[in-house]
């Protein structure tokens, strides 16, 4: 579930990016951290293993949008793939919003990645979190080495939910902005979609429902991309253009105008709903106040807690 920073006006997902041992999760972010550009990231911290590291950092995509008026931000989190770190890939997954999957394509590891998925299933089930519902990237790296597995098969044997798989060469850098593109605008929009903030008292408050927050945004989504180390915008071919029309954003289009509406009818009954309305919101943003005052304490002491069972690593 992503975090509230009222203070700050920021809305923070949490992206982990997961698979087996050496499988060039630590190295997409790696390339993430050295390719953006320093107003839209934190210090990358890692902390070592005998074999292998976790990793993670803040990130700041400019540009892509707000939810409910809060900027959107990412959060970057690996895990270690050795087995024995399997209760520090339970608790780095606690509170994923989105799951990058990344396999290495040679072909003698292909039961590695087949027990890293199992071990992403169970540990998301541990965590209360629907495997089958959360935003999920495939990411077939390491496609530049010899005896790889074919894109067709990882796909069949791994890819059990259809999602979108992109090829990668983490090392030098191909496919990672683009992997980080799909997951960040599939958890944006998960999010957005209503799933988990359209029905928090907060947004009705707001006035605004779920096809509320999926269409203020609609359009400037799917002109947004990850490009040259930023978020940069391009208009596709088949958007229609659109004009500043007294505040209020018009499309062209080639249908006759409509005849505008007459005066609405105000009765004292609708006022009188309203007032209730509000009212019971009024009811639900203080106890929803209370429930985020509390989850906060929470996250404070996951965070420390997750700080000292690296530390012992």
């Amino acid at each position: 579930m992503p975090t509230y920073n009222y203070k700050s006006r920021e809305l923070i997902a949490k992206i982990v990016y997961y698979g087996p041992g050496r499988c060039g999760k630590t190295t997409n972010l790696q390339q993430v951290h050295a390719k953006m550009r320093p107003e839209t990231k934190s210090e990358l911290l890692s902390v070592a293993t005998e074999s292998d590291r976790t990793i993670y950092f803040d990130l700041l995509p400019l540009n892509l949008g707000t939810i409910l008026g809060m900027k959107f931000m990412v959060r970057l989190f690996t895990v270690p793939g050795q087995i024995y770190y399997a209760e520090t890939r339970k608790l780095v997954l606690k509170g994923a919003d989105g799951i990058v999957f990344v396999a290495d394509s040679q072909d003698h590891l292909l039961d590695e990645n087949r027990q890293s998925l199992r071990d992403l299933k169970e540990n998301l089930r541990a965590n209360s979190i629907d495997y089958t519902s959360i935003p999920l990237v495939m990411q077939w790296n390491k496609r530049d080495l010899p005896q790889l597995v074919t894109e067709a098969e990882l796909n069949a044997t791994l890819n059990d939910r259809g999602v979108r798989a992109i090829s990668a060469i983490a090392g030098n850098g191909q496919g990672v902005l683009e992997t980080l593109r799909h997951i960040t605008l599939e958890v944006f929009n998960h999010i957005k979609s209503g799933g988990k903030i359209a029905n928090q008292p907060h947004a009705a408050a707001a006035g605004l429902s779920p096809d509320h927050i999926e269409s203020r945004r609609d359009s400037e989504l799917s002109r947004h991309q990850i490009s040259s180390g930023n978020w940069s915008a391009s208009t596709p071919k088949a958007q229609l253009p659109h004009q500043r029309n007294g505040g209020h954003m018009t499309t062209h289009s080639a249908a006759a105008p409509k005849e505008p509406p007459g005066p609405m009818r105000i009765s004292a009954d609708m006022i009188f709903d309203e007032f209730k309305n509000l009212a019971v919101m009024q009811s639900q943003i203080a106890e929803r106040v209370t429930q985020l005052e509390s989850a906060v304490d929470r996250l404070t002491d996951e965070n420390n807690e997750l700080r000292e069972l690296l530390a012992r690593r």
